[in-house]
């Protein structure tokens, strides 16, 4: 436990599951602005009243969700370190991660006063969070959130093109 995970399951190589408690921060830092919402209680809330035409989008965009947020929780190497800035990729992987949720939190003042615009949403409340765990991913060599990531990358933002960008 001194490295900042506990292992339950040995799954292949250096894979492990068990609970990171990187990966946990790293979660709970991302809903932030979900938890104060009930705080603010803004006066439009477009994206919390979306409704989904297609059902498979909003299907797979939630299988890749959470799995996503699985593989940043609860997969584990052994051979990582809990926090590491050793090397230019790691400091390249973790500043890309905290651009991006640095970003999502500009999109969420941006929404909460008031100012939602379709491209803003897109980028600020879709894309950039399915970023910010691919990104995590790479700092850490989680290879499965990374294509789990990548994935839910793609469905979140054309969802997210879809409701906020087409003209129904």
């Amino acid at each position: 436990m001194g490295d900042g995970v506990l292992k339950f399951v040995h799954i292949s190589k250096n894979y492990y599951l068990g609970f990171s408690l990187i990966g946990i921060l790293a979660f709970a830092i991302q809903e932030v602005p979900y938890i104060i919402m009930p705080l603010i209680n803004p006066e439009s809330n477009p994206i919390m009243n979306m409704q989904n035409e297609m059902k498979w989008i909003d299907t797979v965009q939630g299988i890749f969700g959470v799995l996503s947020m699985v593989l940043l929780m609860m997969l584990v190497r052994d051979d990582v370190p809990l926090f590491s800035v050793s090397t230019a990729r790691e400091r390249a992987f973790l500043s890309l991660a905290i651009c991006m949720i640095v970003i999502n939190f500009i999109g969420w003042a941006f929404y909460y006063t008031g100012h939602q615009y379709g491209w803003l949403i897109v980028i600020s409340q879709f894309a950039v969070v399915p970023l910010y765990y691919l990104f995590f991913g790479l700092w850490k060599n989680n290879y499965p959130l990374v294509g789990s990531a990548t994935i839910f990358f793609i469905i979140h933002t054309v969802n997210g093109y879809m409701n906020f960008i087409v003209e129904k």
